[in-house]
């Protein structure tokens, strides 16, 4: 009913192509960042988080080395009904060492088919949601949401980004804004944060992460930060991360 696959990335970067599977798939890491990529967007998460993808939902993961990255598969009969969509999911550490301990161990197979239903009970929605940092279907601008996501402490104007992909401003705006439905200041602002919940919960201090995306003062990224996420830097880490095993 379930089975977790697990990426010990001590021997270099996961990289995993576009697929789907028959099956339903928790994703979530144990150590480190792990990367989702879906046709609507990038989610970035932390140790505690997860996110459910549906049966024969395509998707795409990376993960970086050195991370401790999970893939939780769940049968098709065994889906509750109400999991029909992706949806971000609180993955503590009690369920993560379960799942763990399920993978490795032998044991009979009611007590097996006991605790996967336990776990599955006790899966929850996150109360704050992971994120998703939408991508343009406009081709012309994938490539530039592509720089942006690598580069997102870039104090580039969004004339400068679109002169450095050769566009004018007015289709950059207009794809954003028929595409996703917001400005690029907007969508520049998800990239930010995203990456700045990585980076906090790899144990930088919060004046680091407001330099590295973009921000001039701790003050003002911490007032973006909870304009995205409704909480503080402080308070956000409070709530949804676990300590990283030694």
């Amino acid at each position: 009913m379930l089975t977790t696959a697990v990426f010990d990335g001590g021997d270099g970067p996961l990289d995993v192509e576009p697929h789907t599977h028959s099956d339903g798939l928790l994703m979530w890491p144990h150590a480190g960042p792990l990367t989702l990529y879906t046709p609507t967007g990038v989610r970035r998460l932390i140790p505690g988080q997860g996110v459910w993808i549906p049966p024969d939902a395509p998707h795409a993961a990376t993960a970086d080395p050195g991370s401790f990255a999970c893939f939780t598969y769940v049968a098709r009969s065994a889906i509750p009904a109400t999991w029909t969509s992706s949806r971000s999911m609180k993955v503590g550490r009690a369920l993560q060492e379960m799942l763990l301990h399920l993978n490795a161990t032998a044991m009979p197979d009611d007590l097996r088919l006991r605790t996967q239903r336990v776990i599955l009970e006790m899966l929850q929605d996150d109360p704050r949601p992971v994120p998703e940092v939408p991508l343009p279907a406009d081709w012309r601008i994938q490539a530039l949401a592509d720089d942006v996501l690598r580069d997102p402490d870039s104090d580039r104007s969004v004339e400068e980004w679109a002169a450095r992909h050769s566009l004018s401003v007015r289709t950059v705006n207009r794809a954003f804004g028929q595409d996703l439905g917001m400005s690029f200041t907007r969508w520049r602002a998800l990239v930010r944060m995203s990456t700045a919940m990585t980076m906090l919960a790899q144990g930088h201090p919060v004046n680091l992460v407001a330099h590295r995306c973009g921000y001039s003062t701790t003050s003002a990224f911490s007032a973006a930060f909870r304009r995205v996420t409704g909480a503080s830097p402080t308070e956000y880490l409070r709530e949804c991360a676990v300590p990283v095993p030694p």
